[in-house]
């Protein structure tokens, strides 16, 4: 796992006795009206980043057509008086998290010691440009490097106190920051950077032609449609966005299950224990015909709140392991009959492991993922639990090898 770069930076906004709009409505006004001196970088770079492997082409058409800044909504997941925080989305794909204290910058996209060990400081130079005309928007000067995964400064990440307090509580711990980013490089486990970006080099731009030609929103169709026209073949992709959602009509429930990947879509329809239909469909803006008709059809009705969630549960990995085969196909077929998915799963080292889906008829997962079992001898020891509001009920138990 790396380790990534996190800015923090000062400002003077005052957060006392003010709501949520009208921080947003103070923030987003300056946010929308300043003008970035390396817009044309800024744009060139998130491009490029989208379009590398896998190419993400809904972020690519986002950084062509998004203006304005956009910040995210309170609503029963978020609350700004809880989470005292409040995140920005910006032209770019650029994102800025402001709390009381301090900014938080999420661009660029690196690792902590690559911003360090980097060799071209007028590449560097362009996001220091772009991370000053921010605080200058709100009345700060200067960032601190920090970074997270066991790395010596991430204690500094959760830091309760004021961008003073984090120099002050820096100075004591590590003693006076480097000057320069090579010194940190030289002496990683010891040093730290607070930059105040005088020595940004104004005369030099990063030249972009090695970010053209720009990268369109169209994805690849190069697939043999007569070949995945069957359900057998089909199901073995590895779909980039799958969505499974029901609608209960008359005393049947109708599932739709979209699957993409690149130029390929997968509408796979029907009714759940009956009939089924498969249509598969090459377009070059298959994304995006996904979302639309994701967006049509909970118009007409389908959701996913139909269903329940379930837990199966083993204890050692010799049950684990002789599950292993029934649960990887269970995985596969749950959501190809139309019935749920799995959502999750945990473990740890001494073999506790726990698999998470949900279905919305249990009789039918059940009995599908016995059949599996059977068809692997799965013998190990295993548990089934059904969620109910607060509690968990056994509806399964294989106690001993059958």
């Amino acid at each position: 796992m790396g380790t990534d770069l996190y800015q923090i930076g000062n400002h003077k906004i005052n957060f006392s006795k003010k709501s949520f709009d009208d921080l947003t409505k103070e923030i987003k006004i300056k946010l929308d009206n300043t003008i970035f001196p390396n817009a044309n970088f800024l744009r060139l770079f998130a491009l490029s980043w989208a379009n590398s492997e896998p190419r993400r082409v809904r972020q690519i058409r986002e950084i062509k057509t998004k203006k304005d800044w956009t910040f995210r909504e309170e609503d029963e997941y978020y609350n700004f008086k809880e989470d005292k925080t409040i995140e920005f989305y910006g032209p770019f794909d650029l994102e800025l998290t402001f709390d009381e204290q301090k900014i938080l910058f999420w661009n660029p996209p690196f690792r902590y010691w690559y911003w360090f060990e980097m060799e071209d400081e007028v590449h560097r130079d362009e996001w220091r440009k772009y991370m000053l005309q921010i605080l200058k928007l709100f009345g700060g000067n200067r960032v601190i490097y920090l970074a997270d995964n066991a790395h010596h400064l991430d204690e500094f990440l959760e830091f309760e106190g004021t961008f003073d307090d984090i120099e002050s509580a820096l100075f004591k711990k590590y003693g006076k920051p480097k000057e320069t980013f090579r010194e940190v490089a030289s002496d990683f486990d010891n040093s730290y950077f607070i930059d105040n970006f005088e020595t940004i080099n104004w005369e030099s731009n990063e030249p972009l032609d090695e970010y053209l030609p720009e990268p369109d929103d169209t994805s690849s169709t190069d697939f043999d449609l007569e070949k995945y026209s069957s359900k057998n073949e089909i199901k073995e992709l590895y779909f980039e966005n799958e969505f499974l959602m029901h609608k209960i009509i008359g005393n049947s429930i109708h599932f739709y299950h979209l699957a993409v990947i690149k130029g390929l879509l997968c509408i796979h329809f029907g009714q759940l224990g009956g009939t089924e239909k498969i249509e598969v469909k090459l377009d070059k803006h298959a994304p995006f015909v996904y979302d639309e008709i994701k967006m049509e059809l909970m118009q007409k009705g389908y959701d996913n709140t139909n269903y329940k969630n379930y837990t199966i549960k083993f204890n050692g990995w010799k049950n684990v392991e002789s599950w292993s085969d029934a649960i990887n196909e269970f995985e596969t077929e749950l959501i190809w009959s139309g019935n749920g998915a799995i959502s999750g799963s945990s473990s740890n080292y001494k073999g506790k492991v726990e698999k998470w889906f949900y279905a919305v008829n249990e009789h039918l997962a059940l009995e599908l993922l016995l059949k599996l079992g059977k068809k692997f001898n799965s013998n190990g020891k295993i548990q089934v639990f059904r969620h109910d509001d607060e509690k968990r009920t056994m509806i399964y138990q294989q106690k001993t090898e059958q």
